[in-house]
């Protein structure tokens, strides 16, 4: 079995299927995803077969393209136009995708007389790292994901503007040297007015799509408020409803204190949690571009793999827990303007571990692999592993059990006067339920 999952987004006039049948003869294997505007007639008269068959409402490209990773089960995505032609395409092209970077393919059209448009597609694409949707694009799940999904508010330019994404975010551009054919069907019968036309919108949309270059990722590690597996230890000892409702002003704090950090247009914002909260967290938490799902690993490994993703892109990572209510926007904001001459921060808590770390180490990534998330070593393992390391004097209390809820209480009570909206609107929930706690 091919780890892939092909794409195709499907218009309401689009007819020829003939792409689908190429793809089970070439990439047997794969899982193949048709997203299909429901009010395409043709789908049902052709009775294409497919892994998986969409049918959407008012349908777009960037909102079929997004159903489409929704739906699908493999590790590789490989978004294709339904015109496209995939002959000059094998298997072994596909062999040794890497896993940081955005893959693309070389541009023909099926009309030789148009030889010198697809020319310029492809210096365009040599030259700028700025393909087109049309030449398709190849990019593992993890990846698309911590990108961010296509634009649904854009009716065209979905993938330019998903390219200008990738280049904040100082992802590579990988060119494959083989040609996807496609349609000349829009330039046939007016060659210079659409390729006139063409670059008018590729320089327009440059200007409206270019980015600042992120300098950090943030990834905050978040879960459903209602689920048994947030506070887990704390529902053994309090009642579940009380627990849900503290879980929920825990987010709204670390949700206002993402959103008062400085120069936030040079932050890529990545929400870390379970595939199964993610639905409930939107309603909670809107400030996050990407997301790093976690398929019930080990809290160590996903730190790593995070890690991993941010320093191999952008350069810097910084990692997050989202139940630390003692911890606000300005401790943030201090850490951020840290230079990192020792390369690794740490914000540390009183049960031997950190709720927030900000690296540009490679190393790092190896050492969270190796701590042991839950006990009291994980600082002392850090250090004995890193060779620069920077520890906060301040000390935080993150909350697992009623002991550290007792603290936190203790702790905003004696800074009162200094408390953020959100942490007075904690304390005053505390107090009119300390019977249950204390």
């Amino acid at each position: 079995m091919i780890n892939l999952s092909i794409i195709i987004p499907v218009g309401n006039y689009e007819s020829d299927f003939r792409l689908v049948n190429q793809i089970k003869e070439k990439f047997k294997g794969c899982e193949i995803i048709l997203v299909v505007d429901e009010s395409n007639e043709f789908i049902i008269q052709e009775k294409i077969e497919s892994d998986q068959l969409h049918l959407l409402r008012n349908s777009s490209r960037a909102k079929a393209l997004n159903k489409g990773v929704d739906l699908s089960t493999r590790d590789i995505l490989w978004f294709l136009h339904l015109d496209s032609d995939i002959e000059n395409i094998n298997s072994s092209d596909l062999n040794s995708i890497n896993k940081f970077a955005l893959t693309t393919f070389l541009l023909k059209f099926n009309e030789a007389s148009c030889w010198w448009i697809s020319a310029g597609a492809n210096i365009r694409t040599k030259a700028f790292s700025i393909p087109f949707g049309d030449q398709s694009f190849l990019i593992t799940k993890k990846l698309f994901n911590f990108i961010g999904p296509f634009n649904e508010n854009l009716l065209e330019g979905e993938d330019h503007e998903f390219i200008w994404r990738i280049k904040s975010l100082n992802i590579k551009l990988d060119i494959i040297n083989k040609h996807i054919v496609t349609s000349a069907k829009k330039y046939i019968n007016n060659k210079i007015f659409q390729t006139l036309k063409t670059l008018s919108k590729t320089v327009s949309q440059t200007i409206k799509f270019r980015k600042q270059n992120k300098s950090v990722v943030l990834a905050t590690f978040l879960k459903d408020p209602k689920s048994n597996e947030s506070k887990s230890r704390l529902r053994r000892e309090l009642n579940n409803e009380f627990v849900n409702k503290l879980n929920k002003k825990f987010i709204n704090i670390t949700n206002q204190n993402l959103k008062r950090l400085n120069n936030k247009n040079k932050i890529q914002f990545i929400k870390v949690c379970k595939n199964k909260d993610e639905e409930n967290l939107k309603l909670l938490s809107n400030i996050h571009q990407g997301k790093f799902l976690n398929q019930d690993q080990d809290l160590s490994l996903v730190m790593s793999e995070v890690s991993e993703l941010a320093l191999k892109t952008v350069g810097k990572v910084a990692l997050l827990g989202s139940d630390v209510p003692t911890l606000n926007s300005k401790d943030l904001n201090d850490a951020f303007s840290n230079k990192l001459e020792k390369e690794n921060l740490f914000l540390q808590t009183d049960d031997g571990g950190f709720c927030f770390m900000l690296s540009k180490d490679q190393n790092i990534i190896n050492c969270l692999s190796k701590i042991q998330s839950s006990t009291t070593s994980v600082m002392k393992t850090l250090r004995s592993r890193l060779n620069k390391v920077n520890i906060s004097k301040k000390i935080y209390s993150d909350v697992d059990i009623t002991l550290d809820l007792k603290k936190v209480y203790d702790q905003l009570k004696l800074n009162e006067a200094y408390v953020t909206n959100e942490q007075k609107d904690l304390l005053n929930f505390l107090r009119s339920n300390e019977k249950i706690f204390i």
